[in-house]
């Protein structure tokens, strides 16, 4: 049976994705430095790295590191053989659709004309 958030009206089917919902709406781990709050610590604790500056998440193909484990999930990517999405300008190859889009944004494209939308391509 489903049941509805007090605070927000979301509704959810399982008592324990209601549970971890409900978190949501008490953020009380708070950040000294910059006042944002978090509802879980461990996001506070991601969240600091924003201030300190630490990257504790090597790669090991290249040593670059990473503040998010998620983020040297991504960049994991760009060392594998298989690189799917092309650069319609100058042929460069990419992992990743998204870092694909960014270097569409990026000197290959300043002063030129735009990319294909997804639409077009």
């Amino acid at each position: 049976m489903a049941k509805k958030c007090p605070t927000c009206g979301k509704v959810y089917v399982s008592m324990p994705a209601m549970a971890m919902h409900l978190l949501t709406h008490d953020l009380k781990h708070k950040c000294e430095t910059c006042g944002k709050a978090f509802s879980r610590p461990w996001l506070l604790q991601g969240h600091m790295r924003s201030h300190t500056g630490e990257k504790p998440f090597g790669c090991a193909h290249c040593g670059k590191a990473f503040a998010d484990r998620s983020n040297l999930r991504a960049h994991m990517q760009t060392h594998s053989a298989f690189k799917h999405f092309k650069c319609k300008r100058c042929s460069k190859t990419f992992a990743l659709k998204s870092y694909l889009n960014k270097h569409y944004e990026s000197a290959c494209f300043k002063g030129a004309v735009p990319p294909l939308s997804p639409s077009e391509t």
